[in-house]
């Protein structure tokens, strides 16, 4: 077991020196910007930073600004994996394996050549009920900010 934990340490480090690991300052200005370049709603808005995404016709697109600019997602490569498990796991390994299952589940490499905005969110809406505990452990909620 400390052989596993020591591993996924070092694997996170090495990831850590190529992708910068956000914080909850980070994922309020990365909020803050999409919520004005798609114009969302207080009531709606609420939602989204307690990392709850009703559906809303802003919502797809919204969801896909947000993993940009977290540095998770691209339109050419889609979800950089190896960032989404140094994001969620770095200050606490025991969140690795929801971290990992989710991403076995639900990432996709748009076979179904959705829009960008659907892809983005259909992959982050099926991960995300999985890794809500750490994604608001990680990098907070509406309450905390």
């Amino acid at each position: 077991m400390k052989l596993q934990v020591f591993c996924v340490l070092v694997f996170v480090a090495v990831v850590a020196a190529k992708f910068e690991v956000r914080g909850p300052a980070d994922a309020l200005k990365a909020h803050e910007e999409c919520r004005e370049e798609f114009n969302i709603p207080d009531e709606i808005y609420e939602q989204y930073l307690d990392y709850t995404f009703p559906e809303h016709k802003r919502t797809k697109c919204y969801v896909k600004c947000w993993v940009e600019k977290m540095g998770i997602f691209t339109e050419k490569k889609g979800y950089d994996e190896l960032a989404m498990v140094a994001q969620f796991t770095h200050e606490n390994t025991g969140f690795l394996g929801s971290v990992r299952h989710g991403l076995e589940k639900c990432i996709d490499h748009n076979e179904a050549e959705s829009d960008v905005c659907t892809f983005a969110h259909r992959v982050f809406s099926c991960w995300l009920p999985l890794n809500r505990h750490a994604v608001r452990k990680i990098l907070g909620t509406s309450k905390d900010n």
